[in-house]
């Protein structure tokens, strides 16, 4: 499998983004990721993803873009697994990572907290696949 994270795997999508904040958008949180899904329809990936990492507890953009760059790299090392899931059950997503840690990012912790993020969504994707399909298009 090719350890890639494309562009059309990310969110850039106006609508996506604010369907990813309404209430009707499913929460997992498992510190220190809070993790928000929402179903679409009629895309040409599976899965995309949206990461967060708020400003106010991060001051300086370094900092800020740091963290996010290992944020894409957990994503990107352990996506294979979700993304065979997701194709399997023909169910396509938007997901948002939002980062409330306070401190800087350990890996092995949040290599260790992203795995657990990803088995819950594949959980909740398989109980909630039959649901309404949120169409953010």
């Amino acid at each position: 499998m090719k350890y890639r994270f494309p562009k059309k795997e990310k969110v850039v999508s106006l609508k996506i983004i604010n369907a990813l904040f309404e209430k009707t958008a499913h929460n997992i949180f498992v510190f220190p990721f809070k993790i928000s899904l929402i179903f679409l329809s009629d895309q040409e990936v599976s899965s995309q993803v949206l990461i967060i990492v708020p400003k106010r507890n991060f001051k300086k953009a370094v900092d800020r873009n740091r963290i996010k760059r290992q944020i894409r790299e957990i994503y990107r090392l352990n996506k294979g697994p979700f993304l065979q899931h997701l194709k399997s059950s023909q169910v396509q997503v938007a997901i948002s990572i939002a980062f409330v840690g306070k401190t800087e990012l350990e890996y092995a912790k949040a290599n260790q907290a992203f795995i657990k993020v990803l088995k819950q969504l594949a959980d909740y994707i398989e109980k909630n696949s039959t649901s309404a399909i949120h169409t953010a298009n």
